[in-house]
C-alpha cells in the first residue's frame, strides 16, 4: 500500500527506529523504505507491506503516549491506513489481531496484555501484570496495541538429529518440530519454514495452505522428483544439505530482519545467485 507521510511523521518514525525503540516485526524493512523515500509535493510516499504498516502504527502509538503531535499522527495514520481499509473500529481491530496471532501489549511498558473483560463492553477489558509491583492493572483499548513479534525459523523434520539439514552453527533462532506435531498457527507465523524433504510425505498429508518463505532441503539432488514435490507445495526453493550454505544463511537473516547478526558479516561465500526455484 502506498502511504503518504509528512516530513514530521517520517522524522518521528525514523527517530524511534534508529534508537531501537520497541522492535516489532516489519520495523527493519520500514526503516529501509523510509530512508530511501523521496520527498514529492511536501510528502514522502512510501510503499509499505501490511507488516510495515503495523510497525508504523505501533511506533506512532508509542510516540503518542506523551504529549505533542504524536497523538494526532497516530489517530490519522490508523484511520487512513488501518481502520478505514478494514472497516473496523479499534476494539474490532484488537480482537481480530489477537485471533490472528498478534500479541496485545501495553504501549508504554510493552507488557503483554490478556483479554479478560468483566462484562460485555467492559471499558477496561485488558489486564497486565506488573511482576515488580506484584499487581495487576486494567487497561482500555486506547492503552494497548497489537504487536507482531519476530518468531524463530521453523524447521520441519522427523529426524532425531538436532541439526538434520546442516544449519548449525546459526545465529538465527531455530525451532525444530516433527511433521505431525507443528500447529497451523506455528506454520503460518514463522518468518521462514525449512522442510526436510524426508518429511515431505507426512507434511503433504496435512494439507497446509501455501505460504511465502517455504524452502525444501534435501540430502541430495539426484532424485528427479524433488523439484515437482517442491512445486506441489509452493516451495520458494529446493536446496541440498551439501550446498554452500551462504545463500540460505542470508535468507534466514533477511526473514528475521537481520536482527541477530549484521548483514555484512554474512556476505561471504557464493551469495550471488539463489538456488533453483522449485518450479525449475
Amino acid at each position: 500500500m502506498l502511504v503518504q507521510l509528512s516530513p514530521a511523521q517520517r522524522a518521528l518514525l525514523l527517530r524511534h527506529l534508529r534508537l531501537g525503540k520497541r522492535p516489532v516485526r516489519g520495523s527493519h524493512p520500514l526503516r529501509t523504505a523510509l530512508d530511501t523515500a523521496a520527498l514529492t509535493d511536501q510528502h514522502y510516499t512510501v510503499d509499505m507491506s501490511a507488516e510495515m504498516i503495523e510497525a508504523a502504527s505501533f511506533l506512532f502509538r508509542f510516540a503518542a503516549v506523551g504529549s505533542g503531535p504524536g497523538r494526532e499522527f497516530s489517530r490519522r495514520f490508523d484511520a487512513q491506513y488501518v481502520l478505514g481499509p478494514r472497516k473496523q473500529n479499534r476494539r474490532e481491530r484488537l480482537a481480530a489481531e489477537l485471533t490472528a496471532g498478534a500479541e496485545i501489549r501495553e504501549v508504554r511498558s510493552f507488557h503483554e496484555a490478556a483479554h479478560r473483560p468483566r462484562q460485555h463492553d467492559d471499558p477496561q477489558p485488558w489486564v497486565i501484570r506488573d511482576t515488580a509491583l506484584d499487581a495487576e492493572f486494567r487497561l482500555g483499548d486506547d492503552d494497548v496495541h497489537p504487536v507482531w513479534p519476530l518468531r524463530p525459523v521453523l524447521i520441519i523434520s522427523d529426524s532425531p538429529d538436532d541439526d538434520p539439514i546442516g544449519l548449525l552453527p546459526c545465529h538465527v533462532p531455530l525451532h525444530k518440530l516433527p511433521s505431525a506435531q507443528f500447529s497451523a498457527r506455528e506454520y503460518q507465523l514463522a518468518p521462514l519454514v525449512l522442510l526436510d524433504d524426508r518429511a515431505h510425505g507426512t507434511f503433504e498429508l496435512r494439507h497446509m495452505p501455501r505460504r511465502p518463505g517455504l524452502i525444501v532441503v534435501c540430502a541430495g539432488l539426484d532424485d528427479a522428483t524433488v523439484y515437482p514435490r517442491g512445486a506441489a507445495i509452493g516451495a520458494e526453493a529446493v536446496l541440498s544439505a551439501g550446498q554452500d550454505p551462504s545463500w540460505l544463511h542470508l535468507r534466514l537473516h533477511e526473514a528475521t530482519e537481520c536482527r541477530y547478526l549484521p548483514l555484512d558479516d554474512r556476505l561471504t561465500g557464493d551469495t550471488s545467485d539463489p538456488p533453483p526455484a522449485s518450479g525449475s
